[in-house]
């Protein structure tokens, strides 16, 4: 008979485990910080932004071409960027930080996740978002979420989308 060493790290979670369904169940992730994609890709622009300004401080005689290429875009980075700059809703600062606060002040109830579900997704109104977010419909059944406030919440965040398609 064998005897085994004891696993020096706990085995991975099984990917059945972590749900983000009726019952939103994400085991160690549930108090952590999420974004939405809107922030992500505010946030990598920015971290971008201040890569290159770094990489052209420490060369100040870089070439155009070099300055052009201060950021080496890996295909992942590049396949990323090209993800949020298509899927993110709101591009500007301003109305980033406009849904997030309209967000917050709906949250009762509401899971980190499930805020940043609202602001990627931007559902029309409260149908639209329990149906895109499944664990809402249940906290709406049970009383958790004010149906009314998830769609005004809905409504409000539509509003934003709006002005911002509109140009500000």
């Amino acid at each position: 008979m064998t005897t085994h060493a004891a696993p020096s790290r706990d085995a991975p979670t099984s990917s059945t485990d972590l749900e983000a369904g009726r019952n939103l169940s994400i085991g160690e992730f549930t108090h952590d910080p999420t974004l939405n994609l809107s922030e992500a890709r505010i946030i990598l622009d920015k971290s971008l932004e201040a890569r290159k300004k770094r990489l052209l401080e420490q060369n100040p005689n870089a070439t155009e071409h070099e300055r052009n290429n201060a950021i080496k875009d890996t295909d992942t980075l590049f396949k990323t960027r090209e993800y949020l700059d298509l899927f993110a809703v709101f591009k500007q600062m301003q109305d980033a930080e406009d849904a997030e606060r309209v967000i917050n002040s709906y949250a009762g109830g509401m899971e980190r996740f499930e805020r940043s579900q609202l602001g990627s997704l931007v559902p029309s109104c409260a149908d639209e978002a329990k149906a895109l977010i499944p664990s809402l419909e249940r906290k709406v059944e049970v009383g958790e979420v004010n149906e009314e406030d998830l769609d005004g919440l809905c409504k409000e965040l539509t509003r934003i989308k709006k002005h911002t398609q509109l140009g500000g």
